[in-house]
Protein backbone atom coordinates (compact mmCIF):
# COMPACT_ATOMS: atom_id res chain seq x y z
CA UNK A 1 0.00 0.00 0.00
CA UNK A 2 1.49 3.47 -0.99
CA UNK A 3 2.17 6.23 1.05
CA UNK A 4 -1.00 8.45 -0.28
CA UNK A 5 -3.78 5.11 0.34
CA UNK A 6 -2.42 4.93 3.59
CA UNK A 7 -3.50 8.58 4.34
CA UNK A 8 -6.65 8.12 2.61
CA UNK A 9 -7.50 4.77 4.86
CA UNK A 10 -6.73 6.81 7.88
CA UNK A 11 -8.90 9.89 7.03
CA UNK A 12 -11.33 8.22 4.93
CA UNK A 13 -11.99 9.08 1.15
CA UNK A 14 -12.53 12.51 1.20
CA UNK A 15 -9.32 14.93 2.85
CA UNK A 16 -9.31 17.29 5.47
CA UNK A 17 -10.48 20.91 3.32
CA UNK A 18 -7.23 23.17 2.81
CA UNK A 19 -7.77 26.56 5.33
CA UNK A 20 -8.44 29.69 3.65
CA UNK A 21 -6.01 32.18 3.59
CA UNK A 22 -6.95 35.14 6.32
CA UNK A 23 -8.38 38.29 5.30
CA UNK A 24 -6.58 41.65 6.24
CA UNK A 25 -8.72 43.09 8.87
CA UNK A 26 -10.60 46.71 7.25
CA UNK A 27 -8.59 48.43 10.63
CA UNK A 28 -5.13 48.15 8.46
CA UNK A 29 -6.83 49.90 5.53
CA UNK A 30 -8.80 52.59 7.75
CA UNK A 31 -5.75 53.97 9.59
CA UNK A 32 -3.54 55.50 7.39
CA UNK A 33 -6.75 57.93 6.12
CA UNK A 34 -7.27 58.68 9.69
CA UNK A 35 -3.84 59.94 10.24
CA UNK A 36 -3.88 61.99 6.78
CA UNK A 37 -7.04 63.45 8.27
CA UNK A 38 -5.68 64.56 11.63
CA UNK A 39 -2.85 66.07 9.40
CA UNK A 40 -4.65 68.09 7.46
CA UNK A 41 -7.14 69.27 10.21
CA UNK A 42 -4.01 70.24 12.33
CA UNK A 43 -2.65 72.10 8.84
CA UNK A 44 -6.08 73.92 8.34
CA UNK A 45 -6.16 74.76 12.49
CA UNK A 46 -2.53 76.32 12.05
CA UNK A 47 -3.87 78.79 9.22
CA UNK A 48 -6.80 79.97 10.57
CA UNK A 49 -4.26 80.60 13.80
CA UNK A 50 -1.72 82.37 11.72
CA UNK A 51 -4.30 84.48 9.90
CA UNK A 52 -6.03 85.56 12.80
CA UNK A 53 -2.68 86.33 14.10
CA UNK A 54 -1.48 88.53 10.93
CA UNK A 55 -5.29 89.66 10.89
CA UNK A 56 -4.87 91.38 14.45
CA UNK A 57 -1.08 92.17 13.93
CA UNK A 58 -0.64 95.62 15.71
CA UNK A 59 2.72 96.60 17.23
CA UNK A 60 2.42 100.91 16.82
CA UNK A 61 2.23 102.76 19.74
CA UNK A 62 3.46 106.08 20.84
CA UNK A 63 7.00 106.80 20.40
CA UNK A 64 7.45 109.54 23.45
CA UNK A 65 8.31 112.77 22.23
CA UNK A 66 5.47 115.40 20.91
CA UNK A 67 5.77 119.29 20.61
CA UNK A 68 7.67 122.01 19.18
CA UNK A 69 7.70 123.07 15.34
CA UNK A 70 7.80 120.77 12.42
CA UNK A 71 10.49 121.75 9.54
CA UNK A 72 8.46 122.61 6.39
CA UNK A 73 4.68 122.68 7.83
CA UNK A 74 3.18 125.53 9.18
CA UNK A 75 3.10 126.45 12.48
CA UNK A 76 0.12 128.70 13.02
CA UNK A 77 -0.56 130.01 16.50
CA UNK A 78 0.98 127.85 18.32
CA UNK A 79 -0.09 125.77 21.33
CA UNK A 80 0.53 126.34 24.82
CA UNK A 81 0.38 124.10 27.92
CA UNK A 82 -2.47 124.23 30.28
CA UNK A 83 -4.34 122.77 34.09
CA UNK A 84 -0.97 121.50 34.80
CA UNK A 85 -1.83 121.39 38.52
CA UNK A 86 0.21 119.75 41.27
CA UNK A 87 2.27 118.44 38.70
CA UNK A 88 -0.10 116.88 36.03
CA UNK A 89 0.72 116.55 32.40
CA UNK A 90 -2.00 119.17 31.24
CA UNK A 91 -3.22 119.95 27.94
CA UNK A 92 -2.04 121.30 24.61
CA UNK A 93 -4.13 123.69 24.19
CA UNK A 94 -4.16 125.77 20.65
CA UNK A 95 -6.27 129.03 20.49
CA UNK A 96 -8.90 129.74 18.19
CA UNK A 97 -7.44 130.64 14.58
CA UNK A 98 -8.55 130.54 10.71
CA UNK A 99 -5.42 128.80 8.80
CA UNK A 100 -3.41 125.90 8.96
CA UNK A 101 -1.23 124.62 12.31
CA UNK A 102 0.61 121.65 12.69
CA UNK A 103 0.12 118.79 15.84
CA UNK A 104 2.82 116.83 16.52
CA UNK A 105 2.94 113.21 17.30
CA UNK A 106 5.42 110.32 17.41
CA UNK A 107 4.99 106.39 16.67
CA UNK A 108 7.14 103.38 17.47
CA UNK A 109 7.28 100.03 16.03
CA UNK A 110 7.52 97.81 19.27
CA UNK A 111 7.28 94.83 17.13
CA UNK A 112 8.86 91.91 15.48
CA UNK A 113 7.84 92.81 11.85
CA UNK A 114 7.76 95.63 9.92
CA UNK A 115 4.13 97.71 8.95
CA UNK A 116 3.15 99.90 6.65
CA UNK A 117 1.66 103.49 7.34
CA UNK A 118 -1.31 104.01 4.87
CA UNK A 119 -2.79 107.06 6.30
CA UNK A 120 -2.55 109.50 9.75
CA UNK A 121 -5.71 111.80 10.83
CA UNK A 122 -7.12 113.08 13.90
CA UNK A 123 -10.65 111.98 12.02
CA UNK A 124 -12.37 109.32 13.74
CA UNK A 125 -12.35 106.59 11.14
CA UNK A 126 -16.59 106.18 10.33
CA UNK A 127 -16.89 109.46 12.23
CA UNK A 128 -20.44 111.08 10.93
CA UNK A 129 -21.15 115.07 10.94
CA UNK A 130 -18.75 118.03 11.55
CA UNK A 131 -15.37 116.57 12.90
CA UNK A 132 -13.55 119.87 15.11
CA UNK A 133 -10.09 119.14 13.41
CA UNK A 134 -10.10 119.05 9.35
CA UNK A 135 -7.13 117.49 7.77
CA UNK A 136 -5.17 120.21 5.77
CA UNK A 137 -2.42 119.11 4.01
CA UNK A 138 0.02 115.80 3.80
CA UNK A 139 1.19 114.23 6.85
CA UNK A 140 4.94 114.53 6.94
CA UNK A 141 7.40 112.68 9.24
CA UNK A 142 10.88 112.88 10.48
CA UNK A 143 13.01 110.05 12.26
CA UNK A 144 12.41 110.16 16.27
CA UNK A 145 15.91 109.24 16.60
CA UNK A 146 18.84 109.81 14.21
CA UNK A 147 21.65 107.08 14.32
CA UNK A 148 25.26 108.17 14.52
CA UNK A 149 26.62 110.23 11.69
CA UNK A 150 23.03 110.09 10.05
CA UNK A 151 22.62 114.11 8.91
CA UNK A 152 19.48 115.36 10.12
CA UNK A 153 16.44 116.33 8.51
CA UNK A 154 15.91 120.13 6.90
CA UNK A 155 12.18 118.66 6.43
CA UNK A 156 9.80 116.02 6.28
CA UNK A 157 8.47 113.37 4.28
CA UNK A 158 5.36 111.95 3.20
CA UNK A 159 4.45 108.98 5.85
CA UNK A 160 2.20 107.74 3.00
CA UNK A 161 3.34 104.28 2.66
CA UNK A 162 6.06 104.29 5.05
CA UNK A 163 7.64 100.78 5.96
CA UNK A 164 8.13 101.19 9.54
CA UNK A 165 10.69 98.74 11.05
CA UNK A 166 10.80 96.85 13.95
CA UNK A 167 12.36 99.24 17.19
CA UNK A 168 11.60 102.35 14.65
CA UNK A 169 10.43 105.55 15.75
CA UNK A 170 9.29 108.42 13.72
CA UNK A 171 7.99 112.24 14.51
CA UNK A 172 4.67 113.05 12.52
CA UNK A 173 3.25 116.43 11.52
CA UNK A 174 -0.08 116.35 10.99
CA UNK A 175 -1.40 119.55 9.06
CA UNK A 176 -4.95 120.69 10.15
CA UNK A 177 -7.33 123.45 10.43
CA UNK A 178 -10.41 124.35 12.81
CA UNK A 179 -14.02 123.24 10.92
CA UNK A 180 -15.32 126.69 11.82
CA UNK A 181 -14.41 130.40 12.77
CA UNK A 182 -16.96 130.25 15.45
CA UNK A 183 -16.74 128.77 18.66
CA UNK A 184 -18.74 129.31 21.71
CA UNK A 185 -16.08 130.75 24.70
CA UNK A 186 -17.13 128.06 27.22
CA UNK A 187 -17.00 125.20 25.26
CA UNK A 188 -14.05 123.05 24.44
CA UNK A 189 -13.01 119.90 22.51
CA UNK A 190 -10.29 117.61 23.45
CA UNK A 191 -8.43 114.42 22.21
CA UNK A 192 -5.98 112.28 23.76
CA UNK A 193 -5.46 110.09 20.65
CA UNK A 194 -4.84 110.06 16.92
CA UNK A 195 -5.85 107.52 14.58
CA UNK A 196 -3.60 105.59 11.86
CA UNK A 197 -4.06 103.29 9.57
CA UNK A 198 -1.68 100.45 9.31
CA UNK A 199 -0.91 97.39 7.25
CA UNK A 200 0.73 93.90 7.21
CA UNK A 201 1.17 91.50 4.42
CA UNK A 202 -2.43 92.13 3.23
CA UNK A 203 -4.58 93.05 6.08
CA UNK A 204 -5.02 96.79 6.79
CA UNK A 205 -6.82 98.47 9.48
CA UNK A 206 -6.74 101.65 11.81
CA UNK A 207 -5.58 101.91 15.05
CA UNK A 208 -5.73 104.28 17.99
CA UNK A 209 -2.25 105.78 19.35
CA UNK A 210 -2.58 107.54 22.34
CA UNK A 211 -0.95 111.46 22.45
CA UNK A 212 1.37 111.68 25.07
CA UNK A 213 -0.27 115.44 25.97
CA UNK A 214 -3.64 115.90 25.16
CA UNK A 215 -4.90 118.24 22.49
CA UNK A 216 -7.48 120.98 23.84
CA UNK A 217 -9.34 123.59 21.62
CA UNK A 218 -12.43 125.66 21.65
CA UNK A 219 -15.55 123.90 20.49
CA UNK A 220 -16.07 125.25 16.37
CA UNK A 221 -19.19 125.76 15.18
CA UNK A 222 -20.51 127.47 12.17
CA UNK A 223 -21.62 131.27 12.21
CA UNK A 224 -25.08 131.82 12.70
CA UNK A 225 -25.74 128.24 14.41
CA UNK A 226 -26.91 129.97 18.11
CA UNK A 227 -26.42 132.95 20.21
CA UNK A 228 -23.04 133.64 22.75
CA UNK A 229 -20.90 132.46 19.69
CA UNK A 230 -17.58 134.48 18.88
CA UNK A 231 -16.32 134.26 15.32
CA UNK A 232 -12.95 135.29 14.17
CA UNK A 233 -12.38 138.50 11.96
Amino acid sequence: MTLTELVQDDLGDNPPNAPEPSRPTSHGRRWPWRVAAGVVALFVTLVVVLVILAATYQPLGSGGSEGGPFPGLPLGTPGRFVNQFAGATGELFFPPQRGNFTILASLENSGSRAVTVQAVTFVAPGAVGDWPLVPAGPVLYMPGEYARHQRVWRTGRPVKGLSLGPGESIVVGIQVRMADSCYVSGGGWSTDQFWVQERYLTFTHWVAIPLEVPVLMREPEPAGAGAGLVCLK
